[in-house]
C-alpha cells in the first residue's frame, strides 16, 4: 500500500506537468515523492538563509553561497545580503536549512532530503550535508518567472536516490582533458545529482597523473599532458565540495602502452614503446570485418603477469596513488586484452603451463586477484570491467562494471559481487538521450533476492572522438537523462516528458558555466568562414552523428593525420549535439498537427519547412569556402527536397484516395534516400516529415545497431 500511495502521488503530480504551462515543473531528476499545493512563494531581495544542526559546515556554506549567487544572477533581484554565513536565525530566514551530520562525497551515506515550501518559508532538511546539496539543486530547478517576478511552487518533496552509485566516467587518457573542463563537468554533475566522477587516467595513448616515485610514467608516457599531484588534489577537493567522490582508473594489464614508454620492463613484449593508439596500420581497415580481425589478432600491449617485479612496481605505485584519492575505490580496467602478446612470449606460456592455466582469461584472473590483494593492503576496493570475471572466480570484494555483455551481470551478481551498469550508457556511441533513458538496469531475469547487488551505474565517455573543445557537447545534456535513470524511481519512462525537462536543464547547465552550447556555436561560426553563421546552423541543427562505432571505423580508414591525438575535432560530426532541440520541437509540432490539426501549429510547421527549403540556396557559397562543410552538402540538398515533401504533406493533411496513396508511396521512398549518412552525419528530421506524409507518427527507435 505504501508503494502504491507513493506511486499515485508521483503519477498525479508529474502526469499533470504537460498541461501546466505557468508555472511549470522542470525537475530533473524527478524526485521520489512530490505533493503540490495551490499557490506560490515569491522571491524578494530580502532573501535570508539560515543553517542549523551542525556548526562550521564549510562545504554546505560554500554550496549555499553558490546557489545564492546563481539565483541572484537569474532573477536580477540584487539580494540585500552579500554572503550567507549561517548566522541568521531560522525564524527570520526565507530559506531554513537543517542537517544532522557533515557527511559528504561517499556512496554509502544517506542522501535523502525533505523540502517544504509554504507561502512564508522554504524549509530544507537532510540527515547529511550530501542530501542538503541535492535539495539546494532542487530549489534552483523549481524557480520560475511569471510576469517579471520569480516564484517557487508550494510543494513538499521527500526525495532519495534509487541507486547509491551514480557516476560519470571521463576518459582523459586518449585525449587529455584539462582541469578547467573537468571542473565544469563536476558542476554539471552536481546539478543533476550524480555523485561519482570516474577518471580514466591511463591508457595506451597517455598516462595522465604525476607519479613522484615513477616520474617516467608521465616523463615519457604523456606527451607532457597530465595532472600534477597538486592538480589532482584540487580536482578531488572541488568534487568533494559538490558532493562528488573521485575514483581513479589505471587500466591494466592491457591498454598499457603509455606505462611501457618509461618502464618497458613491465611489458610482456620488448619495446620500444611510445604512447599512441592501441592498433597500428589503421589505414588498412576498410570495413567492420577488417576491424574485428585486427582486434583479435594484433599483439596489443600488456603487462607481464608472470613476473613478481610487476607486482612490486604496482604495490609502490598504488601506495602513492592511495594518498591522492580518499575514495575507497580504485578501478583497474582488465578489459579488451586479447592475450596475443602473452601467447607470443615463451616465458609467459611456460608460466601458464606450470600453473595449469588454459587461456589468457585465466591468466588475467590470476593477475586481477594479485592486484586486488595489493589494493586491499592500501585500503582500497577494486573495480574492474566485466572481463575481470572471464577467467573464473574473483574476490567478492571486486566491483564488476558491466559495459557490453549482459551475461556478466547475472554471473557477477550470482557470485556475490557488487555490480555497476554502464551497458546502455556509453555516451560516445552517439545514442539519443531516449535510448539511455529507457535502458533497463535490472533485467527481469535477475531475482529480487540478489538485485540489490546492483549498486548503480555510470555514464561512460570514451575520448577517441572527444577532446577539450567538444567534451561538454558530447556529455551533455544526455548525461542528465542517465542521471535521472539512476536517481528516480523506475516507473518514469516517458521519454517525451524527459526531453521537455532536459532542454530546460540544458539552458541551466549553460548558465552554470558548461560550454556545450558555446562550443557548438563557436564551431558553427568556424564553419561559416567569416560569413553569417545562421544558414550553417539551420543545417547543423537538424544533423546528428551516426550511431555506434561507425564514426570510429570511418576514422580508421582515413589518412594518418586524422588519427593523431593532435588532430582537431572540427568536422561537422565532431561538433553537433546528438539530440537536437530543433528536431524535438519539430516532432512535438508534428504530433500536435496529427492529433489536433491545429491551424496555428500547421502555420508554424509551414514556416519551418519553408526555412529549410530555402536554406540550401543560401549555403551554396559556403560550400565553396569551407571544405569541411562541403562534406555535408548532400544533406543540404536532401533537407531542401524533404522540406518540399513536407510542405506538400501539409497541403494533403485531409487527402485520401488512390492518387494520394501513390503520392505517399513515392514520397516515402524518396525520404528513405535522405536517411543516408554523409561525413558520419545523418539528417535527424526525416522521420517527422515521413509522419506528415503517412498521417501517422513514425515511432522513434528504442535501440540502434552499434556497427
Amino acid at each position: 500500500m505504501k508503494k502504491l500511495f507513493a506511486l499515485g502521488i508521483c503519477v498525479f503530480v508529474f502526469g499533470g506537468i504537460k498541461s501546466q504551462t505557468n508555472p511549470t515543473l522542470n525537475l530533473l531528476p524527478v524526485p521520489a515523492q512530490v505533493s503540490i499545493q495551490n499557490g506560490n512563494y515569491e522571491l524578494g531581495a530580502d532573501l535570508k538563509i539560515s543553517v542549523s544542526g551542525v556548526n562550521n559546515d564549510t562545504i554546505l556554506l560554500g554550496a549555499i553561497n553558490r546557489i545564492y549567487q546563481t539565483l541572484n544572477r537569474r532573477t536580477g533581484l540584487y539580494f540585500n545580503t552579500q554572503y550567507i554565513t549561517g548566522s541568521t536565525k531560522p525564524d527570520s530566514a526565507a530559506i531554513s536549512i537543517r542537517i544532522h551530520n557533515k557527511a559528504v562525497a561517499n556512496t554509502n551515506i544517506d542522501e535523502s532530503y525533505t523540502l517544504s515550501i509554504s507561502k512564508t518559508q522554504i524549509s530544507l532538511e537532510a540527515e547529511n550535508t550530501q542530501g542538503a546539496l541535492h535539495g539546494l539543486q532542487t530549489i534552483l530547478q523549481l524557480v520560475y518567472n511569471e510576469n517579471g517576478k520569480y516564484y517557487l511552487p508550494l510543494i513538499t518533496i521527500k526525495d532519495s536516490p534509487r541507486f547509491k552509485w551514480r557516476g560519470l566516467m571521463i576518459d582523459v587518457a586518449r585525449h587529455f582533458i584539462p582541469i578547467a573542463a573537468i571542473e565544469r563537468n563536476i558542476d554539471a554533475m552536481a546539478a543533476v545529482k550524480l555523485n561519482v566522477l570516474h577518471l580514466h587516467l591511463a591508457d595506451d595513448e597517455g598516462f595522465r597523473i604525476e607519479s613522484k616515485l615513477f616520474p617516467q610514467l608521465t616523463g615519457k608516457g604523456s606527451n607532457n599532458e597530465f595532472f600534477t599531484q597538486s592538480q589532482i588534489k584540487e580536482i578531488v577537493s572541488y568534487a568533494k565540495s559538490r558532493g562528488i567522490m573521485v575514483v581513479p582508473e589505471f587500466d591494466m594489464p592491457g591498454h598499457t602502452t603509455s606505462w611501457f614508454a618509461g618502464y618497458p620492463e613491465l611489458a610482456a613484449a620488448p619495446g620500444p614503446y611510445t604512447p599512441g593508439p592501441r592498433f597500428k596500420g589503421l589505414t588498412s581497415v576498410k570495413n567492420v570485418g577488417d576491424a574485428m580481425k585486427l582486434v583479435a589478432t594484433y599483439p596489443t600491449a600488456a603487462m607481464d603477469p608472470s613476473k613478481e617485479s610487476t607486482y612490486a612496481f604496482l604495490d609502490k605505485f598504488f601506495g602513492e596513488m592511495a594518498t591522492l584519492f580518499p575514495s575507497g575505490y580504485v578501478h583497474i580496467g582488465c578489459d579488451e586484452n586479447n592475450g596475443v602478446a602473452w601467447m607470443q612470449n615463451p616465458t609467459i606460456v611456460a608460466f601458464m603451463k606450470k600453473y595449469n592455466m588454459k587461456d589468457q582469461h585465466e591468466l588475467q584472473s590470476y593477475f586481477a586477484n594479485k592486484v586486488q590483494k595489493l589494493l586491499a593492503k592500501h585500503g582500497k576496493h577494486t573495480i574492474g570491467w566485466e572481463e575481470i570475471t572471464k577467467g573464473g572466480t574473483v574476490s567478492k570484494d571486486v566491483v564488476v562494471q558491466v559495459w557490453q555483455d549482459a551475461s556478466f551481470l547475472k554471473k557477477a551478481i550470482s557470485s556475490g559481487n557488487r555490480v555497476l551498469i554502464s551497458k546502455g550508457f556509453y555516451l560516445d556511441l552517439f545514442m539519443p538521450a531516449s535510448v539511455h533513458y529507457n535502458n533497463e538496469l535490472i533485467p527481469a531475469t535477475i531475482p529480487d533476492s540478489i538485485s540489490s547487488n546492483i549498486v548503480g551505474g555510470e555514464a561512460a565517455l570514451w575520448a577517441e572522438a572527444v577532446d577539450q573543445t567538444n567534451i561538454d557537447t558530447r556529455a551533455w545534456p544526455r548525461a542528465a537523462a542517465i542521471a535521472e535513470r539512476l536517481w528516480s524511481p523506475g516507473i518514469y519512462t516517458d521519454a517525451d516528458d524527459m526531453y521537455r525537462r532536459l532542454f530546460v536543464i540544458n539552458k541551466q547547465l549553460d548558465e552554470s558555466g558548461l560550454n556545450h552550447i558555446i562550443s557548438y556555436e563557436r564551431s558553427v561560426r568556424r564553419l561559416a568562414e567569416g560569413m553569417d553563421p545562421e544558414p550553417v546552423k539551420t543545417l547543423t541543427d537538424v544533423l546528428t552523428t551516426v550511431k555506434g562505432y561507425r564514426k570510429m571505423f570511418g576514422k580508421m580508414g582515413k589518412p594518418e593525420g586524422y588519427t593523431f591525438q593532435t588532430a582537431p575535432m572540427i568536422a561537422v560530426s565532431d561538433i553537433i549535439p546528438v539530440d537536437s532541440e530543433k528536431k524535438r520541437n519539430f516532432r512535438n509540432q508534428v504530433v500536435k498537427v496529427l492529433h489536433q490539426n491545429d491551424s496555428t501549429t500547421v502555420s508554424a510547421l509551414r514556416d519551418q519547412l519553408i526555412a529549410w527549403r530555402d536554406n540550401d540556396a543560401k549555403l551554396q557559397n559556403y560550400f565553396n569556402q569551407s571544405q569541411l562543410l562541403s562534406l555535408v552538402k548532400q544533406h543540404s540538398t536532401n533537407l531542401h527536397d524533404a522540406a518540399v515533401i513536407g510542405l506538400e504533406a501539409l497541403d494533403k493533411l485531409k487527402s485520401s484516395g488512390d492518387s494520394f496513396a501513390a503520392w505517399q508511396t513515392a514520397s516515402v521512398n524518396k525520404l528513405k534516400e535522405f536517411k543516408k549518412p554523409y561525413a558520419e552525419t545523418e539528417l535527424d528530421i526525416i522521420g517527422e516529415i515521413e509522419s506528415l506524409v503517412k498521417h501517422d507518427l513514425v515511432p522513434e527507435l528504442k535501440t540502434y545497431p552499434i556497427f
